[in-house]
């Protein structure tokens, strides 16, 4: 996946009634799909940022093996309604066959709420089957990323590397 021209935010992409909180910045890195996300975070967030993925993955194909990282920023706190919307955002990604093989959070210790929502967003991609990490250092982060995508080097039963 080449690098994206330039970076989509979630504010370009709000509709309804209601104004987005929180904002989310999305954009390529090769294989690696980047999102800044700043919080604390509403439903309509969520719904912009499904969007605005969409919009991305329909310029920049995800053809290959692909991964995320998200880097969270002044809070990351959101009420049940986000989760739900979250979660559904998930799920349709898996029936569009968008799902990315690593997930990387990288929430500093002092981002607000990071100690109650971590385990929520971890429940939301364990039900979706994700493979997910959150890491305070963003190097750290890229990393296990770096790994994830890397094709497996361990041997088959008859020895033989896949």
């Amino acid at each position: 996946m080449p690098p994206s021209e330039s970076k989509l935010h979630s504010d370009d992409f709000a509709s309804g009634p209601f104004r987005p909180h929180g904002s989310i910045e999305l954009w390529t890195e090769g294989n690696v799909v980047r999102l800044n996300a700043r919080g604390p975070f509403n439903k309509e967030a969520v719904l912009a940022m499904h969007t605005a993925w969409r919009q991305l993955a329909a310029s920049v194909p995800l053809q290959s093996a692909f991964a995320d990282i998200v880097t969270v920023s002044d809070s990351m706190m959101a009420g049940p309604d986000v989760l739900n919307s979250f979660a559904q955002f998930l799920q349709a990604n898996t029936s569009s066959d968008l799902v990315p093989c690593a997930i990387a959070w990288v929430v500093p210790r002092h981002v607000e709420g990071a100690l109650l929502m971590i385990p929520l967003f971890e429940e939301a991609y364990r039900v979706a089957q994700r493979n997910v990490r959150f890491f305070e250092v963003d190097a750290e982060a890229v990393q296990w990323v770096k790994a994830q995508l890397q094709p497996s080097t361990t041997p088959t039963p008859d020895g033989a590397t896949p």
